[in-house]
């Protein structure tokens, strides 16, 4: 074992190694809340600050692979060779925050010190925008559900006709330009089996919104406490 290697492991937990002996990160359902849990408290407060952040986004990259490894043509390797490549820089960032004083500073009481107001605005906008792109991903929900019970219920009603071509008499009470519409319908079955995989797409890629938008919450929830700790120093 290398010393650099020694060093990646007393700096997390988990693993972001590109390497051939693994298939795929830890599960993404692990709790967010668990990740100051893992971190000794016999530790000094900055080096368990400077662990959290790092924690916090190698968390948000496994939630990120995770909604990534249903898209084909997804590279898991190169995925896990960039996640690593960032940690290891976002590592040596918080070494020098360290050397330099600023997480001391940022566990170190406020002492009445207030934010800045720019950086509350700009953590209102980004709720503000998270809030909006949650709000889209329920309604592309709705949307797919609605397309779904429609096709599934002209689908149960084809069936119908075909088991009993009665069904279709009320045709001829109809107007005959009416009847002559709805009897030179196209085969809606058939419609409805060559978009089958549009929808399993639609539902894989609402799943993807959702997962991201609840790694953007988590990392913008720790990035929120990572920023009020540097503005103190301003």
């Amino acid at each position: 074992t290398t010393p650099q290697s020694k060093r990646r492991r007393s700096w997390r937990r988990s693993s972001l190694k590109g390497t051939k002996r693994r298939k795929s990160l830890p599960p993404v359902h692990q709790d967010a809340t668990e990740l100051s849990k893992s971190i000794s408290l016999d530790l000094p407060e900055t080096d368990r600050l400077a662990l959290l952040l790092l924690s916090s986004f190698q968390f948000s990259a496994q939630k990120l692979e995770h909604s990534l490894q249903q898209n084909q043509g997804f590279n898991l390797e190169e995925f896990q060779a960039k996640a690593h490549s960032v940690s290891e820089e976002l590592k040596l960032h918080l070494q020098k925050l360290k050397r330099d004083g600023t997480l001391q500073r940022c566990i170190q009481d406020p002492q009445g010190v207030s934010l800045d107001s720019s950086l509350d605005e700009s953590v209102a906008q980004i709720k503000e925008h998270m809030t909006r792109f949650s709000a889209e991903c329920r309604s592309w929900d709705q949307l797919l559900q609605n397309y779904q019970e429609s096709a599934e219920e002209m689908s149960r009603q084809l069936e119908g006709i075909q088991r009993d071509p009665s069904l279709v008499e009320p045709l001829s009470y109809l107007q005959t330009s009416q009847a002559s519409v709805l009897s030179s319908k196209p085969n809606y079955q058939q419609i409805l089996d060559s978009q089958g995989e549009v929808l399993t797409s639609m539902e894989l890629v609402l799943n993807e919104l959702q997962q991201a938008v609840q790694v953007l919450q988590t990392f913008s929830e720790d990035s929120r406490q990572y920023l009020r700790g540097l503005s103190e120093q301003l």
